[in-house]
Formats: C-alpha cells, sequence, structure tokens
C-alpha cells in the first residue's frame, strides 16, 4: 500500500479536481439562470396558474403513492395522465408564453 501512495501523480490529481469544481460551477450557474427564469415567469402566474400548480404537486403525489398502494393500482392511468397534463400546460406557461398581461 505504501509503494501505491508514493506513485500518485498529485499534480494530474490537482489539475483533475480542478477541472471537477469548474464543471460544478458550470452546473450551479446554469442551474441558478434557469432557477431565476422560472422564479420571474412564477411571478406572473395567475390565480388559476398556481391551482394548476398545486394539482400538478398533487397529482404527481397521488400518481406515486398508487403505485405502492393496492387503493389507488386502478386510478394509476388517470392520475398520470392528469399529471401529465397539468405540467405540460405549466411547462408551456413558463418557457413558451412570452404574453405579457
Amino acid at each position: 500500500m505504501k509503494n501505491y501512495l508514493e506513485n500518485i501523480d498529485r499534480d494530474a490529481l490537482r489539475a483533475r479536481a480542478e477541472q471537477m469544481l469548474g464543471y460544478a460551477n458550470d452546473a450551479r450557474s446554469q442551474a441558478s439562470r434557469w432557477t431565476d427564469y422560472a422564479v420571474s415567469k412564477a411571478r406572473e402566474f395567475s390565480l388559476f396558474d398556481f391551482a394548476i400548480f398545486e394539482a400538478c404537486l398533487l397529482t404527481l403525489g397521488l400518481w406515486l403513492g398508487s403505485c405502492f398502494s393496492k387503493l389507488f393500482k386502478k386510478f394509476r392511468g388517470v392520475l398520470f395522465m392528469l399529471f401529465a397534463a397539468s405540467w405540460l400546460y405549466l411547462l408551456w406557461r413558463i418557457v413558451f408564453d412570452d404574453e405579457e398581461d
């Protein structure tokens, strides 16, 4: 084990760690930009849009719960369709709807 540790190229490890840190910083800045954009678009949401958002979260939770519960197994397809419809509406509202009220 001692011979293995002596043969490690510390400069190469340090360079690789700095490269990975750069990738992590790029990913963090991109996530930050997307979050800022989504929050700015959410400020324009109406009461109806927030109701759709809540329905989206609720149906996602119900759909996931139905995957593990015998009670909701028969409604799994309906719950997934409700989730998908609300998620697509919100995606359209955040990304594609540039209409200013």
